[in-house]
Order: structure tokens, then sequence, then C-alpha cells
């Protein structure tokens, strides 16, 4: 009986196993369809031909029944060797694992912080898997604490680079040629030390007829002048001088500059000396010892700066030959003379050209009036008022204006560039009436009186 119902059972069983499974397996992330007869996921992958190591990792697990299992996934253990640029050593691991980050934990190594892994000298993320299959080679960097003062700000940040300049670059930090760095800029880094970087100043020397630009941390103008290869020689100088810090405004200007000696013949001007005759006529002069002129060397310092001609200083001179003093006598006798002007008779003393304008007290180029003149006469026609310099010899003179009559010098005025010009006084209303109130060219005639001693030489 028992044999009767077991005969069926094992037929079924022995059915169930001679019928196929259908099967996708993944490899290292390449997927095939297998056919199995196998009643585990380990008997599977060994129908399959794969051979499974103690760090390969099965999901599902190897020891799983297939009954539901239509996939399985395999990510078989590889023989890395991991390179640490911080120990200097070579540890070999064999380890399935697919990240970067998981194979340095296989090895040892804990990352942190800013440490950079590379693949074939290329930088590959910490946290995504690698493609590579069969045996491979990591190289790890960790990550050193690098303070950096820029300028006396200082700062710290983690860096992995092999030299100073690509963690410099890497954060951001420029530099010029002219920067100081404490630390080799091709150098590697050293974390225990402090790196230093004095930011060069942007410079513009102007020298030799062009402008230079530059950057430099030098202390003086005169160690950023040899920095660039400009010398001052001789007499040149710089703007600041050579021993000025550095200029707010960045600029240096350097000046050429040279002198010459010459000697010179100069002329010495003769002097004279007149003394009034007044037994000669005024207006006449007599020539007692006509006057020559000296004879001088002089050597003179000539100073050019880039180029130009700033300076001449007499050094010293040698007379060659004395000037000689003109000595004359001035007539100062007055002598009356007769002229018809307009049809008019005219004894005169001196005739000269002026030019004549017209004033009266409200009309005198002055903000306000002034009806008085400056001898404390009444401003009206017959004042007449010349340049201060003529005021003192003419005072109370008589002079003849041509058009407009006799009138006695009573009034000062100031006149453009020459002292020949005579105003001719009249009231308000006779100055608006005037028919003609400026004279160019006019001559007119003094008649007298003069004080004692007047010989009528005007200045």
């Amino acid at each position: 009986m028992i044999l009767l119902i077991c005969l069926p059972l094992v037929g079924i069983i022995a059915g169930y196993l001679l019928m196929g499974r259908q099967l996708t397996i993944i490899v290292d992330g390449e997927s095939r369809q297998v056919t199995t007869h196998a009643m585990t996921v380990r008997g599977a992958l060994r129908s399959a031909g794969i051979r499974l190591t103690p760090l390969d990792q099965v999901i599902p697990p190897a020891s799983k029944s297939l009954t539901n299992v239509t996939e399985i996934k395999v990510q078989l253990s590889h023989p890395v060797q991991v390179w640490n640029d911080g120990t200097k050593k070579l540890t070999a691991v064999d380890t399935s694992a697919k990240t970067p980050a998981e194979i340095l934990v296989t090895a040892g190594i804990l990352p942190g912080a800013g440490d950079i892994i590379r693949l074939n000298g290329l930088v590959v993320p910490m946290d995504q898997p690698l493609t590579v299959t069969g045996p491979f080679v990591l190289q790890y960097t960790p990550a050193v604490n690098l303070t950096v003062n820029v300028d006396g700000a200082e700062s710290s940040f983690y860096t992995a680079a092999f030299s100073v300049g690509t963690a410099l670059w890497d954060k951001g930090i420029t530099l010029h040629g002219g920067d100081a760095l404490s630390q080799s800029f091709t150098g590697s880094l050293d974390p225990l030390s402090v790196l230093s970087i004095n930011k060069a100043r942007p410079l513009v020397i102007t020298a030799d007829g062009r402008d230079i630009s530059t950057y430099a941390t030098a202390a003086t103008v005169g160690e950023v002048l040899a920095k660039v290869g400009i010398t001052l020689q001789d007499l040149d100088y710089s703007k600041p001088a050579e021993t000025d810090a550095l200029p707010e405004d960045g600029r240096i200007l350097v000046v050429r500059v040279r002198e010459e000696v010459l000697r010179e013949q100069q002329t010495i001007p003769f002097t004279t000396e007149s003394s009034t005759d007044n037994t000669l006529e005024s207006g006449q002069t007599k020539i007692i010892t006509a006057g020559e002129d000296g004879l001088q060397v002089a050597t003179v310092r000539i100073r050019y700066e880039d180029g130009k001609e700033v300076s001449r200083t007499t050094e010293a001179t040698v007379v060659l030959k004395e000037p000689v003093t003109a000595v004359e006598v001035v007539g100062s006798k007055m002598v009356q003379q007769t002229t018809d002007v307009g049809g008019v008779p005219v004894n005169y003393y001196k005739a000269i050209t002026v030019t004549a304008t017209s004033y009266s007290p409200c009309n005198s180029g002055a903000s306000t009036c002034y009806p008085y003149a400056a001898s404390g006469a009444v401003v009206k026609h017959g004042v007449l008022a010349v340049d201060p310099a003529w005021y003192g010899i003419l005072k109370g003179t008589k002079i003849y204006v041509p058009g407009y009559g006799t009138g006695t010098v009573e009034d000062t005025g100031s006149y453009p560039g020459t002292h020949y010009w005579i105003d001719l006084g009249y009231t308000d209303a006779e100055f608006a009436a005037a028919s003609q109130k400026t004279f160019f060219n006019l001559t007119v005639y003094l008649l007298g009186p003069f004080p004692e001693g007047t010989n009528l030489e005007l200045p």
C-alpha cells in the first residue's frame, strides 16, 4: 500500500527535477539567461560555471532556495592594490567592493574630507562604482590641513594637491609674478608650516618714454626699479625717491638728468648818469661821454631733464672789458613855442600825443559817483585826469586839448598799458551831451605854469 503511494510522489519529484528553470544571472553588471535544474542559488551558479569565493557577494544568498527566484546578482571579488601617498605603502586586497571608498576601507584606510583617489592618473569619485574589471591599482592621496596667510589674513583648508601651486589654484587663490611665497610654488605641501603669501601691488613705471606695468612686493622704490632692470645713473632720480616706500597711486616716474657746462660771451650793459642844465632847452640832451657796453665770459651750467632744459645757472664770470658809463646833460630851460591848432593860436612848452577819453562824476567806470577830483575840485568841463605817475609833475598844469579846449590837471585815473592817456572831465549832463568822448593819437599842448625845476620829462 505504502509503495503504491510513494511511487507517484517520486515520479512527481523526478518530473520536477527534470524540468529546467529559467533564471537571469547578473555578474559584475553583465547579465545572461540560464536554464538550471538546481534547487539553490549556489547550485544555479555552479551549473552556470560560476564558482564563488568567500569574498564574493551574492543576492539572494547562495544557500537560498530557488523557489520564486528569477534573478541572481553576483559581485565577484577582484585583486586590487592601493598605493597610499601618505604612508608611501602599497596594500594588496581581494574585494568585491565597487566604490573607491569601500575599497579603501577594505585596505584599512578610512577616507576623510578632501582626500582624493586616482585610477590611471585620473581622479575618480569616492562614492561611485568603478567599471574596471580584473586587477587594478588605486592611488590614494590623503588631504592635509594647509594654513595660508595672505597679507595678514589667515585661513585653513584641506587639500590633497601634489604642490603648493596646485593647492592654491584649487582653492581659487590666484598669484601674480611678483607675489612672494614662503614655500616653493612647485614644491610639495608642508602642513606643519604656515604658507605666507605677500600679494604684489600693481605698479606702472614711466621711464625713457615708455610705461612698464609690473607687480612687486618690494619695500622701496629702488628695489622695484632694480627688479625690472631700470638703473639710476649720475644725476638721474625717481619720483618717489629710491628710498621711499611704494606710492599709494602705484605710479613711479624715472627722470633722466644730464648737464652741460658752456662758456658764453655776455654783454655788460653800460649805465647812464644824467644831470640837468637850465641853460639847455627842455627836451634837448647833450652827451658828455658816450657809453660803451662791456664784455664778459660766463661759465653756465645747463640742466636737462628727460631731454628738456629746466634751468641755467651762471657759475662764474670773467670780465674781459669793463663798461663805460654814459654821461649826459638834459636841458631844463623852458622855451615857449607857438602853433596854430585848427585856426586857434596856441603858445605851449611841450606837445605830446595821447589817447583821450571822457568821464563825469557818475561815468567813471566805478560802482558809485565821485563828484570831486583828487585836488578837491568839482569834476566838470575843464578838469583833466592823468596817470598818478604824471600827476606829481603836471598837477595844476594847463593843457590845450583840440576839440575840448583848455583844462587843468586836477585828478588821477588808471589806464591800461601806458601813461600817455588823459581823461577829459564833464558834469554828468555835459558828458551825456558830448558828441565825441574818445580821441586816439591826439596831440595835446602843455601850456604851463610848471613847478620850479620841471623839465617836462614824462615817464
